[in-house]
């Protein structure tokens, strides 16, 4: 097996080795590549690798996830993509307590594949996303046409992968490179925020460098065991993993 389709494919058994889903959760995905040619070709658009490999893995009905995040974040910390990108949870725990990420419970919206349709939520994100970018004023359209929302950050706003950027090219000191963007749904007004530029180029929020490593974050919880740590020194109740879903 492809080791990017493993990696997807495992994300998903990990949130059952997390007491988050149960095996019965997931069948395996019936997404086809006429499906995926058939989207590209209605919505003029190329899904990058890591999201079909994300499509096929399992259907499921996974509409939310919650995780232990750190505190504030809004990408652009080379420290914290460090932790999440390259260390275990048991190195991340194991961290000096004036090095260690603070961390709280945070919901993100997670793109559904249903048995029925299973590309019909990825459908009614990008037309979601499209609509919305409808109000915005001064939006190259053109540049709009790249993005492809596949989940909700923070449960603010489309979370969204820049088909411009490839994994290959990212250059995680290099945030222009990075391919997942977030758009706060409460903005309108892109220039100001930073989301286009003069021109109406739209760029979108640098968030992750790439799709895989919000997948580590909220399927793999590579956080998991500091913030146990954490809440057994404020003396909280640890959380009930089997709580984080919807």
């Amino acid at each position: 097996m492809d080791e990017h389709i493993a990696f997807m494919k495992n994300a998903f058994h990990q949130l059952v080795e997390r007491g988050i889903i149960s095996k019965d959760d997931l069948t395996n995905s019936n997404v086809t590549d006429e499906m995926i040619k058939e989207f590209e070709s209605e919505f003029d658009i190329v899904i990058p690798t890591e999201v079909i490999d994300y499509l096929k893995s399992y259907n499921h009905t996974i509409s939310m996830l919650c995780a232990a995040v750190p505190d504030d974040y809004i990408g652009e910390d080379s420290d914290i993509i460090h932790e999440i990108n390259d260390m275990t949870s048991d190195e991340i725990a194991e961290m000096d307590e004036e090095e260690a990420t603070y961390l709280s419970e945070c919901w993100s919206g997670i793109l559904q594949i249903p048995k029925e349709d299973p590309l019909k939520n990825l459908k009614e994100r990008l037309l979601g996303f499209r609509e919305y970018a409808d109000s915005v004023e001064g939006v190259n359209e053109d540049s709009l046409k790249r993005f492809l929302p596949v989940g909700d950050w923070m449960s603010a706003g489309p979370l969204c992968i820049d088909t411009e950027n490839s994994k290959e090219n990212v250059d995680v000191e290099d945030p222009d490179t990075w391919q997942v963007k977030w758009f706060d749904h409460e903005e309108f007004d892109w220039q100001e925020a930073g989301y286009m530029d003069e021109d109406g180029r739209v760029t979108g929020l640098a968030l992750f460098p790439d799709f895989e490593m919000f997948i580590r974050l909220y399927f793999y919880g590579v956080y998991d065991k500091l913030y146990d740590k954490q809440m057994k020194d404020e003396d909280e109740d640890l959380p009930d993993r089997s709580t984080w879903l919807q």
